[in-house]
């Protein structure tokens, strides 16, 4: 998929037609322009042009400059036209997440699906939102993780600790120190009274609000194509493992 192709894409999702969207790219490539020079640039079909650019100053994208005969158009700065346009597409789409939660929540379908596989940013997000929505405790064992993740996991770490709930970090070093200094590792140790581990699995990162679980695998060569299992509500097993965390037994789970 070319640049341009993309750019097309992005707006579409923005609200615009194809033909909205050629138009709108060629005269941004213009910069002052008349109808037909657009529809050139654009290959939007001449029998077409008006109204689609007539349809873009509506949207408040392009203005026409008054006096010009025959008409010229000129884009108005993308960061003062698409702003409003993307945030309002956030917003619907914020609302739209809230209300099939509501919706999934009162469904049956909770109890038959309580795994979900994720990947990519996906499954490190769900790792990060474990943390950061625990009502109590939060259990972290990390092998691996990219430096980006780690430090957001860490402030996630930080908030929960804030807001008094029980930390168990466990991390193995052997590959965190590849991406990380090894004195850097040590101070997050300190800081939350964690522990060392060699672990029995082959999981890269397992988070935990005894709730819900997430065990995760990731690459240290493609740590962008990782994937997760994320359980929902662990019952008895999270309260077996709080109980062993609790008596300082983790590694004969």
């Amino acid at each position: 998929m070319s640049g341009v192709d993309k750019l097309i894409k992005a707006l579409r999702k923005l609200g615009l037609t194809e033909y909205e969207a050629k138009a709108y790219i060629a005269s941004i490539e213009l910069g002052e322009a008349e109808a037909l020079e657009i529809a050139r640039r654009s290959g939007v079909p001449r029998t077409r042009i008006y109204d689609i650019l007539s349809r873009l100053e509506s949207l408040g994208l392009i203005q026409r400059l008054l006096g010009s005969r025959p008409a010229v158009y000129v884009p108005i700065p993308p960061e003062k036209t698409l702003e409003p346009l993307k945030n309002k597409l956030v917003e619907e789409v914020s609302q739209a997440l809230d209300r099939l939660k509501l919706m999934y929540a009162s469904s049956k379908a909770l109890s038959r699906c309580d795994v979900i596989l994720l990947r990519g940013m996906q499954a490190y997000k769900a790792g990060l939102d474990l943390i950061a929505g625990a009502k109590e405790d939060v259990l972290a064992r990390i092998v691996y993780l990219p430096l980006s993740v780690f430090e957001k996991l860490v402030e996630k770490l930080r908030d929960a600790k804030r807001k008094d709930r029980k930390i168990y970090l466990f991390l193995d070093v052997r590959l965190l120190r590849r991406e990380i200094p090894l004195e850097v590792l040590e101070e997050v140790l300190s800081e939350f009274d964690g522990k060392m581990f060699s672990p029995p699995m082959p999981f890269s990162f397992i988070a935990s609000d005894f709730q819900d679980l997430l065990l995760l695998y990731a690459s240290p060569d493609q740590p962008e194509r990782c994937y997760g299992f994320l359980v929902h509500g662990v019952g008895e097993i999270g309260k077996i493992v709080k109980e062993h965390l609790s008596k300082g037994s983790l590694d004969k789970l």
